[in-house]
């Protein structure tokens, strides 16, 4: 097959990239992620087919051989992402099958036969977002909530 136009002009290849939105990358919630979390973040967003959102998988046993050195470190990695909502584990692992997991700024994929105890969704849960509520006070004497310093009027 010959290579198109484009690709021998820009010397481009035709391989897979991995595509992380503006909005996820500009995100002050993604600069906070320390360098453990995001490179195993990165590491399963780049298993991300368009299709198998919820089948990526975090085994010891294959991310060795990507320089993952400490199973301690890799579940500690996992534990922040989940804790912070990057990751949500799809399916529990235990003895000769592993866990799977979905990254939230995507929606969950149906990936049949993998068992997963997540429904498939239409839309990202995007739960690592920080939600900021600006300006709301409520009726109780003493609460205020964001941006009104002066408290409850």
């Amino acid at each position: 097959m010959a290579k198109s136009k484009r690709t021998r002009h820009k010397g481009r290849s035709e391989g897979t990239h991995l595509g992380i939105g503006h909005h996820v990358i500009r995100s002050p919630e993604f600069g906070r992620i320390p360098p453990w979390p995001l490179k195993l973040l990165i590491e399963l967003a780049s298993h991300f087919n368009g299709y198998n959102n919820g089948n990526l998988s975090a085994a010891y046993s294959v991310l060795r051989e990507r320089g993952w050195n400490s199973p301690g470190t890799l579940s500690a990695a996992l534990e922040w992402l989940q804790a912070h909502g990057w990751i949500t584990r799809t399916r529990l692992g235990h003895r000769n099958r592993c866990a799977l997991y979905a990254i939230t700024w995507w929606a969950i994929d149906d990936c049949p036969g993998k068992w997963l105890e997540t429904s498939p969704e239409s839309v990202p849960r995007n739960t690592w977002k920080t939600k900021v509520v600006v300006g709301t006070c409520s009726n109780v004497v003493g609460t205020c909530i964001a941006s009104d310093p002066k408290g409850p009027k």
